[in-house]
């Protein structure tokens, strides 16, 4: 390998481990920008301030602002997929904890090793097929126990657990897109159709009677800037420097930074499904990064 080669692919995996952490303190800014903003206004703010930072980067880079023609209509999709998997997340955080959300999203490693085996031909040896029926067992153990304090509690969980088929839809559908137009201006062009739709749908709606404070401002900032521009940046430039399966592997990290950010700011103590089911996520994602096989 060339040294050129072996820079970029530690540039890669240092911009997948800064999505993975910016995405593990996005369950801890959620419910605090809930406290001032309805689900469908936090989706359609961040993702136009995540656009207008990427489309000014775009812009002073030079060059076009769209992908290619043909590209267009799967970036549109892609656009239409992210908007949902951020409603969906942003609506989970209002009927479970960041704690269990952040656990159930460590899941997203075995889902896009699955997708890759089934549509990109990416074997798995015995070992990875046992990692994924470990991990789903994991997050069978962890949602089967409540919360006591939320009644709707796993609704909630089930709603995290579907994004991470909707995420790994969209990272596996980006992938041909982002070698020819780079990741940058597949990310703006997405990032901008997704919040088309959910800021129709919130102008639809009566409003919301919620008053904005600093902290709930803040963290909508956080989420648009840092969580939906340049976290997804970063991580879409990972997934086509070092592939979708090795990029994702990095999200096994995510649940320790929202434990650790869930704790700290929104005070909350992880609950015995989480220390039971946790540990067993994480066990079947070790073993599907170690039985990945090149096709």
């Amino acid at each position: 390998m060339s040294a050129e080669c072996s820079e970029t692919r530690w540039v890669s995996y240092a911009g997948a481990l800064f999505a993975t952490t910016i995405w593990g303190l996005t369950f801890v800014a959620l419910p605090v920008a809930l406290t001032g903003f309805a689900p469908l206004q936090i989706v359609w703010i961040r993702n136009v301030l995540g656009a207008a930072l990427l489309f000014g980067v775009l812009k002073a880079r030079g060059g076009p602002l769209l992908p290619q023609r043909k590209d267009r209509p799967r970036c549109a999709l892609l656009g239409v997929i992210f908007g949902a998997h951020l409603l969906v997340q942003t609506f989970a955080m209002q009927r479970t904890t960041a704690d269990r959300a952040g656990w159930v999203i460590a899941f997203i490693p075995a889902v896009v090793a699955l997708g890759s085996r089934v549509f990109l031909g990416r074997r798995m040896r015995v070992l990875g097929w046992a990692g994924v029926a470990t991990a789903s067992c994991g997050v069978a153990v962890l949602m089967a126990t409540k919360a006591s304090a939320l009644t709707d509690v796993v609704a909630g969980d089930w709603m995290v657990l579907s994004t991470c088929f909707t995420w790994t839809t969209y990272t596996l559908l980006s992938v041909g897109p982002m070698e020819r137009n780079g990741a940058l201006r597949v990310t703006a062009f997405a990032m901008i159709v997704s919040a088309l739709p959910n800021l129709v749908a919130a102008l639809a709606m009566p409003a919301a009677a919620l008053a904005p404070d600093a902290r709930s401002i803040a963290a909508l900032v956080f989420l648009g800037v840092f969580a939906s521009a340049l976290a997804t940046w970063a991580f879409n430039v990972a997934v086509v420097a070092i592939g979708p399966t090795r990029g994702a592997s990095f999200q096994y990290l995510q649940p320790f930074v929202t434990s650790a950010g869930a704790f700290f700011y929104l005070h909350e103590v992880p609950t015995r499904g989480v220390l039971l089911g946790g540990p067993i996520v994480l066990a079947g994602v070790w073993m599907i990064q170690r039985g990945r096989r090149a096709a």
